[in-house]
C-alpha cells in the first residue's frame, strides 16, 4: 500500500479541522486525543466461465446459414481464444462436420394437410332457416295462429290481436290480415343469410381449398437438421467488501486515494503488506472456478483513522488520505445519536399526552 500518514500528520489535519468548527484544543498534546485505525477494503472479481455443449436441430425448410458456420469433430477440443475483458459476453455456434442434412416431413404431404375444421370437404353444414330476428321465431311470430298455421278456436285472443297495427301483415300459414310478424309473415324462421338457403358455406379454415399449411414444416414438406455445438463465455462475479459506517462511504468513496491492485492470472499473488486477516477473507475468491477461462481481481484498500478529540466528546473525527492531501471529516458519535433520539422520543409522547389532556379538558 502507499504510505500511511503517520499518527501525528493525522492529529495535525484534525486539530486544524476541529479549530474551523470552535473546537480549540492541542491534540499533539498527551491525552488530548486518540487514534485507531482500520483498513477500508474493496475486492470485486469478475472471471469469464466457458459452457459448452452439443445439441440436435431441426428447422423446417432448406436452411443455407448452418452451412456457412465452422464446423467441428468435438466440441470439447475446438478452441476459442479467451476474452480480452471477462466482462464481455461471447458466444459461438458451430455445426458437427457430416451432421448436415434434410429430411422430409412425415406429418404432411407436401407441406400441406387435409382440413380438419370441414373435414376435407371445403364446406361446412349451415342451417338453411333461421329463426326469426324480429319475433325470435317465438308465439308472437303471429298473434292468431302463432306460427302454427291453426287459427285460434276456443282459446283466448292473443292480447296484440285487440288492436290491430299496420305493422303487422298478412300470415303465410293462416291467412290472417294484420296479425304476423313482418319480417317472416309467421312463419317464425327466415332464409339464413350466410348459405342462401343451399345448407353450406365455405370454411372459413381452409378458405374452400380443402387442405391447409402444416405449420410444423411451415408448409416446406421437409426440415434441415444438423448438430450443434454450442460455446458461451460469459461472465460470473463476486464481491467482498468493508466499507466502515454507512453515513462515511459517500466522502471516502468521492475523496479518498484508494490504493488499487489488480490480478488478471490465476497464479497473480496478493500484494505483500495484506493483513492476514484481509488475506484469509479473499483468498477463497481467488480459487480457480471449473470452466474459468479468464479474470480481473480488483482489490482497492483505503487506510482511515479514527480520532477521538477529549475536548469534543460528542463528535467522531475521521481522517484518510485524499488526492489532495488528508481528508477529515466528523459525524456525531453513536452515543450523541441515541441520546438525541430518546430526547426526540420522549418529546412526542409529552405532545402526545399533552393533546390528550387537552382534548379531555375542551370535552
Amino acid at each position: 500500500m502507499a504510505r500511511v500518514p503517520s499518527d501525528a500528520e493525522i492529529l495535525e489535519a484534525v486539530e486544524a479541522y476541529a479549530g474551523r468548527r470552535g473546537v480549540s484544543a492541542r491534540l499533539a498534546d498527551p491525552g488530548a486525543a486518540s487514534v485507531t485505525w482500520q483498513v477500508l477494503l474493496d475486492f470485486r472479481i469478475v472471471r469469464s466461465v466457458e459452457e459448452r455443449g452439443e445439441r440436435p436441430m431441426r428447422e423446417p425448410g432448406t436452411r443455407e446459414e448452418p452451412a456457412g458456420r465452422p464446423t467441428y469433430t468435438s466440441i470439447e477440443s475446438y478452441r476459442v481464444a479467451p476474452p480480452d475483458d471477462p466482462e464481455r459476453h461471447d458466444a459461438w455456434r458451430l455445426v458437427r462436420r457430416g451432421s448436415l442434412g434434410e429430411e422430409r416431413c412425415e406429418k404432411c404431404k407436401g407441406g400441406t394437410n387435409s382440413c380438419g375444421a370441414c373435414g376435407g370437404r371445403g364446406v361446412r353444414d349451415c342451417p338453411r332457416f333461421v329463426d326469426c330476428p324480429v319475433c325470435q321465431g317465438g308465439p308472437d311470430a303471429c298473434w292468431e295462429c302463432e306460427g302454427t298455421g291453426r287459427r285460434r278456436v276456443g282459446r283466448p285472443a292473443h292480447p296484440g290481436a285487440a288492436a290491430p297495427s299496420a305493422h303487422r301483415v298478412l300470415c303465410t300459414r293462416c291467412r290472417t290480415s294484420k296479425v304476423a310478424c313482418p319480417k317472416c309473415g309467421g312463419r317464425r324462421q327466415v332464409d339464413c343469410t350466410d348459405c342462401k338457403k343451399t345448407g353450406s358455406v365455405q370454411c372459413g379454415t381452409c378458405e374452400g381449398t380443402k387442405r391447409v399449411i402444416h405449420q410444423e414444416c411451415e408448409g416446406t414438406g421437409r426440415f434441415t437438421v444438423w448438430t450443434e455445438g454450442y460455446i458461451n463465455q460469459s461472465p460470473r462475479r463476486e464481491k467482498e467488501r468493508r466499507l466502515g459506517r454507512l453515513d462515511l462511504r459517500r466522502t471516502t468513496g468521492n475523496a479518498g486515494r484508494w490504493q488499487e491492485t489488480v490480478l488478471r492470472g490465476a497464479t497473480d499473488e496478493l500484494p505483500d503488506d495484506l493483513d492476514e486477516t484481509d488475506r484469509a477473507l479473499i483468498d477463497p475468491l481467488l480459487a480457480l472456478r471449473k470452466d474459468e477461462v479468464a479474470r480481473r481481481a480488483t482489490l482497492r484498500r483505503l487506510p482511515l483513522a479514527h480520532v477521538r478529540v477529549h475536548a469534543d466528546p460528542h463528535r467522531d473525527y475521521y481522517a484518510f488520505p485524499s488526492h489532495t492531501g488528508i481528508e477529515v471529516t466528523s459525524r456525531p458519535t453513536k452515543e450523541r445519536v441515541r441520546n438525541v433520539a430518546a430526547i426526540a422520543a420522549a418529546s412526542l409522547v409529552l405532545v402526545a399526552l399533552f393533546t390528550a389532556l387537552g382534548m379531555a379538558v375542551l370535552r
